[in-house]
């Protein structure tokens, strides 16, 4: 049976809970502010930054003039969601299979999946390497997507 807890216990609970998230939130919220505002606003005081009416996008335009960031994104999200797709792809099969269709060394593949999770990434890089050298995949999206997909596989399924 569950304990009573009193009204003031909950306000007191979720006032600790707001403000610790408050204080968890504030560096991420400075960080925004201060990327709106110009390089000579963000060496400042506090108080000064906050009530500057100098609120501008040249610094997202200067990052993006020097280092083509949209780019860079796009190689991220490319990657990201096709590592994703082909591990649900392979994962989703194998773990109804394996939940539902039991064969004898089921578990033993289990544990081994698992087990490659112990193993340090030093341990493949070279079989890697090699094979992705031979296949031509080195510094491609897709090679790259496969290697995310392997690491993550054993866990996914």
């Amino acid at each position: 049976m569950a304990r009573a807890v009193s009204n003031r216990t909950k306000t007191l609970n979720t006032l600790f809970a707001g403000t610790l998230g408050a204080l968890m939130f504030f560096p991420i919220l400075w960080i925004l502010i201060l990327s709106f505002k110009t390089e000579e606003d963000a060496i400042r005081a506090p108080l000064e930054i906050l009530f500057s009416s100098g609120w501008t996008f040249d610094s997202f335009s200067a990052v993006q003039a020097r280092s083509d960031y949209f780019k860079h994104f796009m190689n991220s999200v490319i990657i990201s969601v096709g590592s994703t797709f082909l591990g649900l792809l392979i994962a989703v099969p194998a773990a109804w299979s394996m939940a539902f269709v039991p064969a004898k060394h089921t578990k033993n593949v289990r544990m081994w999946m698992l087990s490659t999770k112990m193993l340090p990434p030093v341990g493949v890089l070279v079989p890697i390497y090699l094979i992705f050298r031979d296949l031509g995949l080195l510094d491609t999206r897709f090679g790259l997507t496969i290697v995310l997909m392997l690491i993550n596989l054993p866990i996914i399924i």
